[in-house]
């Protein structure tokens, strides 16, 4: 019974794991660079999350189509060049965010057409037991799921090191200029990781759980047999 609602609870979670239980960012440690220099306030965050969302799709669609028919070390260049064309291609899209956004960013722009989410998802297009519509899927929710942990901890770091979201300022009690520095980053980076894995935990628990008093209930003889 337990291993039965477990394995149902992973079947229908498959779909949001990118999101959260396999959050690329605060559990698989990828694009850590960008979450941590990058995520010192919302906007940059946003913009920057936007772009990933932008090439990392299109990119894993490329990879869907050539990734067996190249060697492994021509494809990667190829995901890397295409990535980085549709990064340029999105840049007006950040612009209404910030003005000078794009200069704010620097050469973390380009970085984006080499980070290891994508890598890592273009990788697995190579493999002849993948399914084209599960890496689609994971693309998109791997997408949803670096959105979401940039912007978690650039709240964190814009609230306390300066009191302001998305800049506005805000009335917070606490004010630190260490939550702007990249070692801050790394902290909120572990924190919210160990955090997403107690909460997967806890609901394999709790699945396991309702299901022991039906299994011993089940097991126990009725008063009236002998």
């Amino acid at each position: 019974m337990n291993l039965a609602k477990i394995r149902t609870y992973r079947k229908h979670s498959r779909w949001a794991d990118g999101l959260f239980w396999k959050n690329p960012v605060l559990v698989g440690g990828l694009a850590l660079p960008l979450a941590i220099i990058v995520s010192h306030n919302l906007k940059s965050a946003v913009a920057i999350s936007i772009l990933m969302a932008c090439s990392l799709i299109p990119t894993v669609l490329f990879a869907l189509l050539i990734g067996r028919r190249l060697p492994q070390w021509i494809a990667s260049m190829l995901y890397a060049v295409v990535a980085l064309a549709l990064v340029l291609v999105s840049e007006p899209l950040i612009l209404p965010i910030a003005p000078g956004m794009s200069d704010t960013l620097g050469v973390y722009l380009p970085i984006l057409s080499v980070n290891t989410v994508l890598s890592t998802l273009c990788a697995r297009c190579a493999s002849k037991r993948v399914r084209p519509f599960l890496m689609v899927v994971d693309a998109v929710v791997y997408s949803a799921g670096f959105a979401l942990a940039m912007a978690l901890i650039a709240c964190v770091r814009e609230l306390f090191g300066s009191n302001t979201i998305w800049g506005l300022s805000v009335k917070f009690p606490i004010r630190t200029r260490g939550m702007q520095i990249a070692f801050a980053g790394f902290i909120l980076v572990a924190l919210f990781g160990a955090l997403f894995r107690a909460l997967h935990r806890g609901m394999v628990a709790l699945l396991c759980r309702r299901s022991r008093p039906k299994a011993e209930t089940a097991g126990q003889p009725s008063g009236g047999s002998l």
